[in-house]
């Protein structure tokens, strides 16, 4: 897929570095796109008023979630209107050491989205 707009501007993201919302952003904008990482997506949409970031990535569906209401409340009730969107697939790992045996796994540590 084409970058749609140029790397030249900030883009506001929900997560960090390694999370979906930067491969998303990376796979719309382009590879190098200067990313401000938001601990929330209220805070994606603090960033964008602040002027932090020109433009947000928010996710608004999800095979997993479905779809993410309270995501959609915040751009309604926002000045902020969606140019594009962009399709993810979203794939989770199990990783262990070399030799580890499903069996003996205890605990596993993810969001808690990725364990449902």
């Amino acid at each position: 897929m084409e970058p749609v707009l140029t790397a030249t501007r900030r883009i506001a993201i929900q997560g960090v570095l390694g999370s979906y919302h930067e491969i998303a952003a990376r796979q719309f904008f382009g590879p190098g796109v200067e990313l401000e990482m938001c601990d929330s997506f209220p805070g994606l949409f603090r960033s964008l008023r602040s002027g932090k970031a020109r433009y947000g990535v928010v996710a608004i569906e999800n095979t997993v979630a479905g779809t993410l209401l309270p995501n959609y409340a915040l751009l309604r009730e926002s000045p902020y209107r969606i140019i594009g969107e962009t399709y993810l697939r979203i794939e989770h790992q199990l990783l262990a050491l070399p030799g580890t045996r499903l069996a003996d796994i205890r605990e596993v540590r993810s969001h808690p989205m990725a364990l449902q």
